[in-house]
């Protein structure tokens, strides 16, 4: 049975090449981790101190807890640790965390609202024919009401509603209301430490059983996957495979380069060229739109479909537009219902070819029904190139 988790499932919806990278082909790399992983990891080790304790009827001071805290702070840090915000130093970082676990102390003390059951757990559920990891910081039962408490250390702050859509917590549901009966109730609860505040949600048992149809059909689409395209986003500079990715291996390859030497650099010298000329062909084109609307806007005012210049002359030509309903339009159904009822549908229907290309480059149809089609395919290569600011 295959393994999944959260995780994994968020790896590969936020950049098919990442999960490749982590995942299938298991590369190791120069980056640690970032400094937000590093303090989010010293954060949860303290809370789960402070419940482990509680088990033993220890219940440590804030004094105690901080000091535990720096310990393993001073005994994990690196320097290979990166700090993408660069007017920030470590020290901010280890502040903010000595912060969150004392506004936390101070809210909850005695901690004695729940019973805890299980610290950073490490089951496992069946969903379909997969095991998805079901990894809690903190599971604590109040009669037969289930808790899954998330200790979250980013500094922004989800929206109810988000937080009502939330998979990650929603799996966890299902994986307590599977392995505890018992549980009438399980509430998610998030306490997001940088603003001392506690959200939570719940799910219904239809909800449930749509989240673990959606993360069969995620699970699906990994396996279909072939190509793994890279998908650029704000949380690429967090990435620990940017020096490898196909999106940023040439500006790490120059980077580091003096003046001189960057500049004479080949892809540097082309794409700057490139700009220029891309610019100047986009005012053309801006241009060329201009002079288009005002030759037809003259044409029609004179009443004549040829307008004479020095040498040259322009046709002018008018012909009548049809739009037809689109992929996502509701009456596009209705459309084709109204062209088969005149019997027009055999001489229409065609195989959409845009569409099917882009299946097979996408792997979303099976390689021996591919080769059957492969005698009707001339396979070539189509090149783009787009210019924007970096």
């Amino acid at each position: 049975m295959t393994t999944f988790s959260h995780s994994k499932l968020s790896c590969f919806e936020q950049c098919p090449l990442k999960f490749k990278f982590a995942y299938i082909d298991k590369i190791e790399t120069e980056i640690e981790e970032t400094i937000e992983a590093f303090l989010g990891k010293r954060v949860h080790e303290s809370l789960e101190k402070l419940y482990k304790d509680l088990k033993f009827q220890k219940l440590n001071e804030l004094t105690e807890l901080i000091t535990f805290y720096n310990d393993e702070w001073k005994k994990n840090w690196n320097d290979a640790i990166v700090i993408v915000r660069k007017e920030y130093d470590s020290e901010n970082f280890r502040k903010m965390g000595e912060k969150f676990i004392t506004e936390y102390y101070d809210r909850y003390k005695p901690f004695c609202d729940s019973r805890t059951i299980g610290l950073e757990t490490q089951s496992f559920v069946a969903i379909g024919d997969y095991k998805i990891h079901v990894r809690i910081d903190r599971l604590s039962f109040i009669e037969d009401t289930y808790e899954i408490h998330d200790y979250k250390t980013s500094n922004s702050l989800p929206t109810q509603d988000k937080l009502d859509q939330d998979r990650q917590l929603a799996v966890y549901a299902y994986g307590v209301k599977t392995m505890y009966p018992d549980a009438k109730r399980v509430r998610l609860i998030w306490h997001f430490l940088a603003f001392d505040k506690e959200m939570s949600s719940e799910r219904s048992d239809e909800q449930l059983e749509m989240m673990k149809e959606e993360v069969i059909q995620s699970i699906k689409e990994i396996e279909d996957c072939r190509t793994f395209p890279a998908k650029e986003s704000a949380l690429c500079q967090w990435c620990e495979f940017r020096p490898i990715c196909p999106n940023f291996k040439h500006l790490y390859a120059i980077e580091d380069k003096g003046a001189d030497e960057y500049l004479n650099d080949d892809g540097v010298k082309l794409v700057n060229e490139y700009s220029v000329l891309h610019e100047e062909l986009k005012e053309k084109e801006k241009k060329l739109e201009l002079l288009k609307s005002a030759l037809i806007n003259f044409a029609k005012a004179k009443g004549v479909s040829v307008v004479y210049g020095s040498d040259v002359r322009a046709n002018v030509r008018s012909y009548p537009k049809l739009s037809f309903p689109k992929k996502e339009d509701a009456s596009r159904e209705e459309f084709f219902q109204m062209v088969k009822k005149i019997g027009l549908w055999d001489k229409l229907s065609i195989v959409d070819n845009y569409e099917l290309a882009k299946m097979i480059n996408k792997g979303e149809i099976a390689e021996e029904l591919v080769k059957l089609l492969d005698e009707f395919i001339v396979r070539g290569e189509s090149n783009w190139v787009g210019v924007r600011g970096r």
